[in-house]
C-alpha cells in the first residue's frame, strides 16, 4: 500500500460569466422601472375596479409594494392618474404603428391601413383601460384637460398620416372630415367591448371601411398640377 499522499484535485477555473458580476443598475433605472410597474399595475385595478375603486391602497397591493412607496413615486391618487392617462396617450401617438408604404395598390393599401390602426392602437387590452379611464375622470378638470390637449396632437398626426398614405385623397373638401369619421369608427368598434366581447363581424366592419377609403380616394378630385409657362415661340421674339 502506498503511502504517498493523494494529490488534491484541482478544480477547473471558473467560466468567465460565472466570474463576472452583472452590471447593477443605477438608482435612476431601478426608480424608472419602478414607475412603469406601478402604471401598469395601474392600469390593470383601473380596468377591474374602475377609477373610483382604483384606490391608492389597491393599486399598491395589485403592485406588491406598501401604499408608503406608492406615495413615494406618485405623491397623490390624482397625479398618479395624471401620468397613467400621460402614458396612455403617449402610446396612441401612431408612433408605433406599421403604416403601409403610400405605393401599394390602393386596394391593399386600404386595407392594411386600417389593420394596421385596429391591431396596434384600437384592439389590445390597454385601449380598453385607457377608455376606462376616461370615462372615470369626466370630473376631474386636470385629467380631462391633459387628455384634451393631447388629443389635439394625436389628431393632428393621424391626419397628417392619412395624407401621407393616401395622396390620392389630396386636400380634396372633407377629407379631414372624413378622417374624423374613419378614426370614430375605429375608436367605437374598440370601446364597445367595455361592455362586452368583440363583435364577431368585427372582419366585415374592418372590411368595409377599407371600402369606404377605396371609395373616398377614387372620388377625390386630381390634384391639380400647375402649367409650366409657355416658352415664346420664335416668331414672338
Amino acid at each position: 500500500m502506498s503511502n504517498a499522499k493523494s494529490a488534491a484535485p484541482v478544480l477547473a477555473p471558473l467560466p468567465a460569466a460565472s466570474r463576472a458580476r452583472a452590471p447593477r443598475r443605477s438608482h435612476a433605472e431601478r426608480s424608472a422601472a419602478t414607475r412603469e410597474h406601478l402604471l401598469a399595475a395601474t392600469l390593470d385595478v383601473v380596468r377591474t375596479r374602475t377609477v373610483a375603486g382604483a384606490s391608492m391602497f389597491e393599486v399598491a397591493k395589485a403592485a406588491g409594494v406598501t401604499p408608503g412607496a406608492l406615495q413615494h413615486h406618485f405623491g397623490t391618487k390624482a397625479e398618479l392618474m395624471l401620468q397613467v392617462v400621460e402614458r396612455l396617450l403617449v402610446e396612441q401617438d401612431g408612433a408605433a404603428v406599421p403604416w403601409p408604404s403610400a405605393t401599394l395598390p390602393l386596394s391593399r393599401r386600404a386595407r392594411a391601413y386600417v389593420d394596421a390602426l385596429w391591431s396596434t392602437l384600437y384592439e389590445p387590452e390597454r385601449f380598453l383601460a385607457a377608455w376606462a379611464l376616461y370615462f372615470g375622470s369626466v370630473d376631474d378638470d386636470a385629467v380631462r384637460a391633459r387628455i384634451v390637449a393631447r388629443r389635439r396632437t394625436v389628431s393632428a398626426t393621424m391626419h397628417r398620416r392619412f395624407r401621407a398614405t393616401f395622396p390620392e385623397a389630396g386636400d380634396a373638401p372633407g377629407v379631414d372630415a372624413f378622417v374624423d369619421l374613419l378614426l370614430s369608427a375605429l375608436r367605437g368598434l374598440g370601446v364597445v367591448r367595455l361592455f362586452g366581447p368583440i363583435p364577431r363581424d368585427v372582419e366585415r366592419q374592418l372590411a368595409a371601411l377599407a371600402a369606404t377609403i377605396e371609395l373616398h380616394c377614387a372620388a377625390a378630385p386630381a390634384p391639380v398640377r400647375p402649367r409650366r409657362p409657355r416658352s415664346p415661340s420664335r416668331g414672338s421674339r
